[in-house]
């Protein structure tokens, strides 16, 4: 309802997801950011502001909550998964329109694709992110044993300003209500860290189940695993297996990632497990199968001023495959 508003306040839906504008053939909702909203103020990438990957995931949930009409209190009744963070919205001078369409699939899932025009090109479409929801019941929240877990990390530690400074030095300079990392205990195979949610985004709280400013701690926490390294790089989300909702992220004041497969070594891409908890231990949030892509010189390389060329354009460019089926003879005497 209008009520409340003040004159000239648009009525959003929600702060990610601002209108409806399905058509018959399209369920679809639309959002235009200017690069004020604090999730893109305070979330710049090597100088560019660029939209959360987290946001992409609230953006997703409410889209398929409003467009299913289960408008409930129940969370869980919304899961998320193979999510593929396809190439950033990046925020320049001017605003900019992304939309989030859903298509019903024929097992009753739902795939989404989150995607804007670009200027220059009204016909060709750019796909920033995709994956699917499953409607399902509510599901009990698992709970973690906290203390045992503190006591096993105690390997190092890093304050709020070590996180922040040394992300900084890397090229991600989160402002104020992207710093929600407290404190880092890293331990062999896990990291966990102390939660909060900043204080200048405290009134945003009710307006999101998955915040941006909780979850994008969540994520760059498994950052811990190489702090004190030399090999500390910038990276962005690639690619999420499974995300699961118990509660509001809101509620979350620890945060564990660990390794997917339970160590480190076996592959080159490492598959993180991230869980958001509350102060006893029950799980908000968790993210299964959770992998990043490293920034290769993206920036130097001019990605947002001249779109697809040299040696940023082949990091992002669309490749079609086409399926070749090769006959080859089975030598008689070979067991089948």
């Amino acid at each position: 309802s209008m009520i409340g508003l003040t004159a000239g306040e648009p009525a959003y839906l929600h702060p990610l997801l601002h209108q409806n504008t399905s058509t018959l053939s399209e369920q679809r909702y639309s959002s235009t950011f200017t690069g004020q909203e604090f999730f893109l103020r305070d979330h710049v990438v090597n100088g560019q502001k660029v939209l959360p990957g987290v946001a992409y995931l609230e953006m997703a949930r409410v889209a398929v909550d409003m467009a299913a009409g289960v408008r409930t209190d129940n969370h869980s009744a919304i899961q998320l998964k193979n999510i593929v963070w396809a190439k950033p919205v990046i925020v320049e001078d001017a605003p900019i329109q992304v939309h989030k369409g859903l298509y019903p699939e024929e097992n009753g899932e739902i795939t989404f694709e989150i995607y804007s025009h670009p200027r220059e090109a009204e016909e060709s479409l750019v796909v920033h992110s995709q994956g699917r929801a499953v409607l399902r019941s509510a599901m009990e929240a698992p709970a973690l044993d906290l203390s045992a877990i503190q006591a096993q990390c105690t390997e190092s530690s890093y304050s709020f300003s070590q996180c922040y400074e040394t992300f900084h030095r890397i090229g991600l300079a989160y402002g104020p209500s992207h710093q929600g990392i407290e404190k880092l205990f890293v331990g062999p195979d896990q990291v966990l860290a102390k939660l909060v949610l900043p204080s200048s985004v405290t009134g945003t709280a009710e307006k999101f189940v998955l915040h941006p400013s909780v979850m994008d701690a969540a994520l760059q926490a498994s950052l811990g695993f190489m702090m004190g390294t030399s090999d500390l790089q910038p990276s962005l989300p690639f690619a999420l297996e499974e995300l699961n909702i118990y509660s509001a992220s809101t509620a979350a004041a620890w945060a564990l990632v660990r390794y997917s497969d339970g160590n480190a070594t076996t592959q080159k891409v490492q598959k993180l497990d991230i869980d958001l908890c509350d102060e006893q231990g029950t799980i908000c949030v968790s993210m299964k199968g959770f992998t990043t892509r490293v920034l290769e010189g993206e920036k130097a390389a001019g990605v947002a001023k001249n779109k697809g060329t040299g040696e940023a354009g082949k990091i992002t460019s669309t490749l079609m495959l086409q399926p070749v089926w090769i006959e080859k003879g089975i030598p008689k005497e070979a067991k089948a």
